[in-house]
């Protein structure tokens, strides 16, 4: 873009000068438009045209919308108090109708206790540790004591044996058939001859 250089000459991008008359014609156009407003006028709180209205909305009397209420407030409490123009009396001395009972955990059935004692976890956890010879003390050692002996308690009551199941499971054993201390006393033999 080509730069143009300023000029004092006045042509064709100058101002084009008005006549006087019509300088008053558009002047008065300006004055005839009326602009929108977008809100309210500035400071209409405290204007006199805002407080003519809650004169005439307040059967004339000219309340400020800040003052609170009028009405007298008792300083000490009365003895009776009134609702609906019936005389209400406090009892301060009458017992409570209601008695306050701790809630009893919902009961379980024997079945529905093991299981969840089986499907514990921090206990599984506890047992792992006891086998691999770890010292449990605390709260660790109070409930796996506590659980240990509801769990003998739950299978005397439901007439599980623990011993017998591990037996049933080394007779099921598959390679269990094909295991024999025969074989394995003549290999020792064969050594210490």
């Amino acid at each position: 873009m080509t730069r143009k250089k300023k000029s004092r000459k006045v042509g064709g991008t100058g101002v084009p000068r008005l006549s006087k008359e019509k300088l008053q014609a558009l002047r008065a156009e300006r004055e005839q438009r009326v602009k929108k407003s977008k809100g309210l006028k500035a400071g209409s709180r405290n204007s006199q045209e805002a407080k003519k209205p809650l004169e005439k909305a307040n059967g004339g009397k000219n309340q400020d919308a800040r003052v609170g209420s009028k009405k007298p407030v008792a300083l000490v409490p009365q003895q009776v108090a009134q609702v609906d123009g019936q005389e209400v009396q406090f009892n301060r001395s009458a017992m409570p109708q209601v008695t306050l009972r701790k809630v009893a955990p919902p009961s379980l059935t024997p079945e529905q206790e093991l299981a969840q004692l089986e499907n514990d976890e921090r206990l599984m956890a506890l047992i792992d540790k006891h086998e691999r010879g770890e010292l449990l003390t605390g709260k660790d050692a109070k409930y796996f004591n506590k659980s240990i002996a509801r769990h003998q308690e739950l299978c005397e009551i439901l007439g599980i044996d623990d011993e017998m199941e591990e037996d049933e499971l080394l007779e099921d054993d598959p390679l269990a058939q094909f295991m024999s201390d025969d074989l394995a006393r003549e290999w020792l033999d064969d050594e210490d001859d």
